[in-house]
């Protein structure tokens, strides 16, 4: 009995919290730190607006397979593309992040930014459908900038 309202409780924790992705998603830095060093010192560039140089610790990291499927890094890589004014290859790799992890709201909202720097609100009202009912700070900041937008 214990064990299956154990098990309940876990379930829907689980289910309640899985959605609930930030734009700087992925583990605390402490656990990137000692799992991937490499990640956190080019996520510490990204953080501290050294794009140049994070993209090209980014793409180190990306070649290797166990990075190439992580959403994180390749949303971490396209936001610092775009922060470099390289709007096509930012989106293949925003794209890339959403593939494997359709709903990871950072991707999501700078997708939707990406969407309006490149002048196509339309497609960044309907990132705004998605990331509607995830209660969160990059909702209401991309809500923000498309109602901006003219």
């Amino acid at each position: 009995m214990i064990k299956t309202i154990f098990l309940s409780f876990l379930l829907v924790f689980s289910f309640n919290t899985f959605d609930l992705k930030a734009a700087d998603s992925g583990p605390p830095p402490q656990v990137i730190q000692k799992t991937n060093p490499t990640y956190a010192e080019a996520k510490a560039l990204v953080k501290s607006k050294k794009f140049d140089k994070a993209v090209v610790m980014l793409e180190e990291l990306l070649k290797d397979k166990k990075n190439a499927n992580n959403p994180d890094i390749l949303n971490d890589y396209a936001f610092s593309l775009r922060n470099l004014k390289q709007f096509d290859k930012a989106e293949k790799f925003y794209l890339a992040a959403l593939k494997i992890d359709p709903k990871h709201i950072g991707a999501n909202e700078y997708l939707g930014e990406l969407y309006l720097q490149t002048k196509r609100p339309e497609q960044a009202k309907k990132i705004l459908e998605i990331l509607k009912n995830c209660n969160c700070e990059e909702y209401k900041e991309l809500k923000e900038q498309v109602e901006k937008y003219k």
